[in-house]
């Protein structure tokens, strides 16, 4: 008979690979690394150390492979591969099958891969996936892949939405990130038995990434920076500071190039970093200042090193500003807050070979069921034409003359975003399915030795055609 339990631990990470293939040892040596139990300090950590597994693990994995692997040949299995096996046989055995992959989806560069402990007493349904791609024209050069899913435990039962996103890059994008998230919020749609069908313009065959009990996880390379006001790092002590906030994140990136000190290799936490840069980290500015993104989400507190960006002596990059461009964030605007409970927000610097630094997260998530959206966050929403999938009413708000809390507000935002939702869909098996391959084969023949072979053919080939043409005019040859 299978018991009732009050919560389930979860693990989520996110790690962008950088398009370098990892090790399936070096991969469970690191996971395996964020669940030991703490030792007395008499007691070194060592492999044997005692370890309490999660009963989920997500992993949020952004560029895993080549882009033209990803794009063109779609045959990134490969690159998959050491992940599943190492989180699979987490314990070392080949045999031992503590975990199984329940589900992955990809969105180009983005990978969601969600397992479950064998041995847990959780059981799970209604699996549904949702991709949208952000990227040039659409495509999968960034976006992000979602998995829902019911997890159950005897007569307890909660929804969590799974999602692995890979954001807009470079610095002074923040408003550009923003809206990224905003499309994700518009165009995830979580078809009722992933039974994509366009017939029902009324949004009844689907739900929406913002939806009444179900607890959302955003994982991964969400690409924030930090927006540091023109030679901040270096003003000498007392010195007055410019206040944090949506002003300073339009500071101008390129007179910040060098006004910041090189850290050593892994030292301890620095306050200049984990307090003061932290003032000018775009996403807390986005998400709490601005209010432009991300609305009703959090985040435990960072207190890790910017994981992001890194040289191959693991080393802050010179010219670029040490930033925490990946992030774990948890909705938690339910009434009567959500009851998730992280326990531990860290960086993996074990695992190397990409010019990021993997973030996890251990978290308890309870089987108490979630609440309505609040009427606050619907009409929040709503002020931002995105619709949710809610029986909350929304608070008497104004935007653009227009009162919300009228019928006709809502059900147009809702119907605007259902057709967003299907051309999207529609886009993704055609047009945008045909521009990633042209994408795919460019880079292609520009980056990959076996396409730089080809492309010379092609030149040479071009070449020795237009001097026979030269030599030996029509008619002649």
């Amino acid at each position: 008979m299978i018991t009732d339990i009050d919560n389930f631990k979860l693990l989520l990470f996110a790690f962008n690979c950088g398009q370098v293939p990892h090790a399936s040892t070096e991969i469970r040596n690191a996971i395996l690394s964020t669940i030991v139990l703490e030792q007395p300090t008499s007691q070194p950590q060592t492999s044997q150390s005692p370890i309490d597994l999660p009963d989920l693990i997500f992993l949020s994995l952004q560029e895993l492979a080549p882009i033209y692997d990803c794009l063109l040949w779609r045959n990134e299995d490969d690159f998959l591969t050491p992940f599943i096996d190492a989180v699979t046989h987490l314990t070392g055995s080949i045999n031992d099958g503590v975990f199984e992959h329940v589900a992955t989806c990809s969105a180009g560069l983005a990978f969601a891969v969600l397992f479950r402990r064998v041995s847990s007493s959780l059981s799970m349904s209604n699996l549904r996936t949702s991709v949208v791609t952000l990227g040039y024209f659409e495509t999968g050069l960034k976006g992000a892949a979602s998995i829902r899913v019911n997890v159950s435990s005897g007569t307890l039962m909660t929804e969590i939405t799974f999602v692995a996103a890979h954001l807009t890059a470079n610095e002074g994008y923040r408003e550009i990130r923003d809206h990224n998230f905003q499309d994700l919020a518009r165009k995830f749609a979580f078809f009722t038995d992933n039974n994509v069908n366009f017939s029902k313009e009324d949004g009844r065959d689907r739900d929406f990434l913002y939806k009444d009990g179900s607890q959302v996880f955003i994982v991964g390379d969400l690409n924030y920076r930090v927006a540091l006001p023109p030679r901040t790092p270096l003003l000498s002590q007392g010195t007055a500071r410019a206040e944090p906030g949506p002003a300073s994140a339009t500071a101008d990136q390129r007179e910040l190039t060098g006004n910041y000190s090189r850290a050593p290799k892994w030292v301890a936490p620095q306050h200049s970093f984990v307090e003061d840069w932290l003032d000018y980290d775009e996403l807390t500015i986005s998400r709490k200042h601005a209010g432009t993104a991300f609305f009703g989400f959090d985040e435990a507190d960072v207190t890790f090193p910017p994981t992001y960006k890194f040289d191959s002596n693991r080393e802050y990059a010179l010219g670029r500003v040490p930033s925490w461009c990946d992030r774990v964030l948890y909705f938690d605007m339910f009434e009567g807050g959500s009851g998730v409970e992280v326990e531990k927000y860290a960086s993996l610097p074990e695992l190397d070979g990409s010019d990021h630094i993997p973030v996890y997260a251990i978290t308890r998530v309870p089987f108490k069921k979630p609440g309505l959206l609040s009427e606050q966050l619907v009409a929040n929403l709503l002020k931002n034409n995105i619709a949710a999938s809610t029986a909350a009413r929304a608070q008497q708000i104004t935007s653009r003359g227009v009162s919300l809390d009228r019928q006709v507000a809502p059900t147009a935002i809702r119907a605007r975003q259902i057709k967003l939702q299907n051309r999207h869909i529609a886009a993704r098996s055609g047009r945008i399915k045909n521009m990633e391959k042209l994408i795919g084969g460019l880079v292609y023949l520009v980056l990959s030795p076996a396409g730089n072979e080809i492309l010379l053919a092609a030149v040479l080939g071009l070449v020795i055609a237009y001097v026979l043409l030269r030599t030996y005019p029509p008619g002649i040859i």
